[in-house]
């Protein structure tokens, strides 16, 4: 009967080798992107050449030791220079003499590259994004008005509507404009006349009729559309802009219905930012001659000759969309004002078979820090017949060029005035105290833990605390392999909650081994129950907790999104590490122990 008992309970306490080997090639793996975090980083540029310009690697050096800045390594990689400092303040003294004499050369960028040995960047192993709390920078908060938007949508109609009904010379209709989404009407007109009139903007614009009077407002659907459609535009200008800062972890999202969150961490030059921020794009139409006064280059560097004056400016467009044509091939049906629609129709009547390019001008930061226009010419169109308020580019390569089209030819007019309406600026000097107090808190409670867990449970005490520490190098090792993720102060929060969270799992296993251990049972026997009957309880904890931290995830923005992140990484991994971690260092060890009332 002994020899029987002893086979059983310690065919209970096995892992396979799979498990084992399973564990141990993640733990691995997650320590090797983990150990870069720990080491930190350090500011750098990076230069990069333009087309057709060579930026060599002494000319960076040589122009920084003239200067006198101070830098640790300066490096090639790839086609581009990388420069690293010791501060954030030598970084940006650098930068500010590499734009002065390299500016029409090359782009500057501001970086952040990793302190850890060199090897490990073969291994893609890179240390933790820092959010704008711990890296220091420059948030904004813009106001979009959207209510801009659709009041230009509703003048167009009321142009459109007015200019209609002289066509049609209907006498006695009052056409007026009550909100930027509301229109009155008053007044009769043929029936006829109205169906054949609204039935170009069916889904865009609905009637309700009282009486000889009655309603045109836009509909829901388009409401919701035209505020996408600004808030995207917006976004995608705000991003291409602020590229021109040579910002490469610039985060802009969109926050609630009609607010835009920028951070730019790094920066602490918050005047230009917002220069650059607020600067306008705009948009006009020329005519494409051979003999024409100015010369502009379009997407591929090719130059066009366009006349000196535009035909028609960008602040005519209501609206321009992608579509497809009666063959299925791509074009961008555009829509413009009464006036727009008046000067198309007159130039395109006398310019039949000519060519007409669409130019579009942005605002971009000189070598002097001031702001100019640079012009582009996105598209080069032939006129096939005469042009009114409504007309149509075609000859597009595909669909997603004719989305590219339409949105840059929106981006001229439709997009949403933006307000900054809340400025924050975060000093380098707070990131790192931020982040040395987020780890401090967090190495004070693991010591702390790492006590307690020693007296109180002796040798079961230490299998938790390593695995306390497997835990808390899985969940860096998943943030840094996380697309998008950063660390931020919220996030070091959540980084600190669960290793509390993880350590729960086993005082609940260890707990339930030793009530059973009173009852006189064998070690081997109720370490096997003390894992399977925990479990349940534990997985219904985390799931619960995993459920509320999705949803702070889905709703929340910034800083809640940081520590949701980092909480649910942390469920995953005390799962791991607190179950099967702890389970394959104690079955090895006191898997096989037959004696009765041990104490743990």
């Amino acid at each position: 009967m002994k020899t029987t008992r002893s086979v059983s309970e310690a065919a209970i306490n096995r892992m396979g080798m799979w498990k084992y080997a399973l564990l141990l090639l993640m733990l691995l793996t997650l320590l090797l992107q983990a150990i870069p975090t720990f080491y930190g980083d350090v500011p750098a540029l990076g230069v990069h050449a333009k087309r057709g310009d060579e930026t060599s690697l002494s000319v960076v050096k040589n122009m920084l030791t003239d200067k006198g800045i101070p830098f640790r390594e300066a490096m090639t990689e790839g086609e581009e220079v990388i420069v690293t400092f010791d501060d954030i303040d030598a970084q940006q003294s650098a930068k500010h003499v590499l734009n002065e004499s390299l500016s029409n050369y090359a782009d500057i960028t501001i970086q952040y590259q990793s302190a850890a040995p060199a090897w490990f960047s073969t291994f893609g192993a890179e240390p933790v994004k820092l959010g704008l709390d711990l890296r220091g920078g420059v948030q904004l908060l813009l106001f979009v008005d959207l209510d801009a938007v659709y009041s230009k949508q509703a003048d167009s109609m009321v142009n459109d509507l007015r200019r209609a009904l002289r066509e049609e010379r209907i006498r006695g209709v009052t056409v007026r404009k009550m909100s930027s989404t509301e229109l009155k009407v008053s007044g009769t007109a043929n029936p006829a006349f109205w169906d054949h009139f609204l039935v170009s903007y069916s889904g865009q614009w609905e009637t309700v009729h009282e009486g000889e009077t009655f309603t045109i407002q836009l509909t829901e659907e388009e409401l919701m559309l035209q505020a996408q459609s600004a808030m995207t535009q917006n976004i995608s200008i705000l991003r291409s802009r602020i590229g021109e800062l040579g910002i490469v972890e610039a985060s802009v999202v969109r926050q609630g219905r009609d607010y835009i969150r920028i951070e730019l961490p790094g920066v602490h030059d918050p005047k230009q930012a917002k220069s650059v921020i607020g600067a306008t794009a705009s948009l006009a139409f020329y005519e494409a001659t051979p003999a024409g006064a100015n010369a502009i280059p379009d997407r591929n560097g090719a130059l066009v000759r366009l006349s000196r004056q535009p035909v028609l400016s960008g602040d005519h467009i209501v609206d321009a969309r992608a579509s497809m044509d009666e063959m299925g091939l791509p074009q961008v049906d555009i829509r413009l004002d009464g006036n727009g629609g008046s000067q198309m129709m007159n130039f395109s009547r006398h310019h039949i078979g000519q060519a007409m390019a669409t130019v579009y001008t942005e605002y971009k930061l000189s070598q002097n820090g001031e702001l100019e226009p640079h012009d582009q010419v996105i598209n080069v169109a032939t006129i096939q017949s005469t042009l009114g308020n409504s007309f149509r580019i075609t000859g597009l390569d595909n669909s997603a060029e004719a989305q590219e089209l339409s949105l840059l030819l929106r981006s001229g007019a439709l997009t949403a005035p933006i307000q900054i309406v809340e400025e924050r600026a975060i000093g380098p000097t707070l990131g790192a105290q931020n982040i040395k107090a987020g780890f401090s808190a967090l190495a004070l409670g693991m010591i702390g833990m790492a006590v307690f867990m020693t007296l109180w449970y002796r040798r079961f005490g230490w299998v938790a605390i390593v695995g306390l520490c497997a835990n808390l190098i899985m969940q860096v090792g998943l943030l840094v392999l996380l697309p998008g993720a950063v660390l931020t102060l919220p996030g070091i929060a959540g980084l600190v909650l669960t290793v509390g969270m993880a350590v729960d799992t086993n005082v609940l296993i260890f707990e339930r081994i030793r009530d059973r251990l009173r009852e006189g049972a064998s070690l081997a026997t109720f370490i096997d129950f003390g894992y399977r009957s925990a479990f349940v309880t534990i997985f219904d904890a985390n799931i619960t907790t995993l459920i509320s931290a999705l949803c702070l995830y889905g709703i929340g923005s910034g800083p809640l999104q940081g520590f949701a992140t980092t909480l649910i990484l942390g469920l995953i991994t005390s799962m791991v590490c607190g179950i099967w971690g702890t389970r394959a260092i104690i079955n090895p060890i006191w898997g096989r122990d037959n004696r009765r009332a041990v104490r743990i």
